[in-house]
């Protein structure tokens, strides 16, 4: 995006970059950015606080009223309420823990109460259903897969289907409400789910294949410090 920046600014277009990043920004030099102390992917706050993301945009509109004749870096100084995470916030109960797939079938009625909730979801990449999706994952490697529907490559469609079961999960995780991190999402999710240990097997195993497509999509499946912790209980 700095690059963008400046192609669009020599070409008299005015450009504001909000930052999550410093040092990209400091070696980058854009005409003009704010940097903000959130979460990656988080650059305008917390999901559903819309206070502080009029503010954040706000003070990002206000560096166009400033010189820009050198690089413009401003700090933002409000941080993120809820980078603590929410102590009265609660993961679902009840799970059934024998399977990944009984799992997720415990775990799809929370989902749906909390796709009611919020009207709306994220899961669909993949053209499965969550359960499918889940099913599809367990299966890969096996002798006999899930069959894979038309439309879409085996290895394209466990990549979205990978993205499918975490933000099936992600959603039903707040289907009571609460503001949790995303550490506290993260927690939850690779180191108590029978879920979670089938993402971080589907990749130890994608990394190691002779298939040169999983290997390209093995990085991006799981954050970098669950597959570190992973590999070392695995060693």
């Amino acid at each position: 995006m700095s690059g963008l920046a400046h192609y669009f600014e020599d070409e008299g277009l005015a450009t504001v970059i909000v930052a999550l990043i410093r040092e990209h920004i400091v070696s980058m030099r854009p005409p003009r950015a704010l940097w903000v102390p959130f979460e990656l992917g988080r650059p305008i706050g917390a999901p559903g606080d819309a206070g502080l993301q009029r503010r954040v945009l706000q003070a990002a509109l206000d560096l166009l009223d400033r010189d820009a004749a050198k690089p413009l870096l401003v700090d933002y100084d409000e941080e993120a309420p809820y980078a603590a995470g929410d102590p009265d916030w609660r993961s679902p109960e009840g799970l059934d823990s024998s399977s990944a797939l009984a799992e997720a079938a415990s775990l799809l009625p929370i989902w749906q109460r909390a796709c009611k909730r919020s009207g709306r979801s994220t899961v669909g990449l993949s053209g499965l259903q969550p359960l499918a999706a889940v099913e599809f994952i367990e299966r890969f490697h096996d002798d006999e897969p899930m069959p894979n529907p038309k439309g879409m490559a085996p290895v394209s469609r466990a990549r979205f289907a990978i993205d499918d079961i975490k933000a099936f999960y992600m959603e039903a995780a707040v289907a009571n409400g609460g503001h949790p991190s995303t550490l506290q999402l993260n927690d939850w999710l690779w180191r108590e789910t029978r879920v979670g240990r089938l993402l971080l097997d589907f990749q130890h195993r994608a990394l190691r294949s002779p298939d040169k497509n999983l290997n390209v999509i093995a990085g991006s499946l799981v954050p970098a410090e669950r597959t570190t912790a992973f590999n070392a209980g695995n060693r």
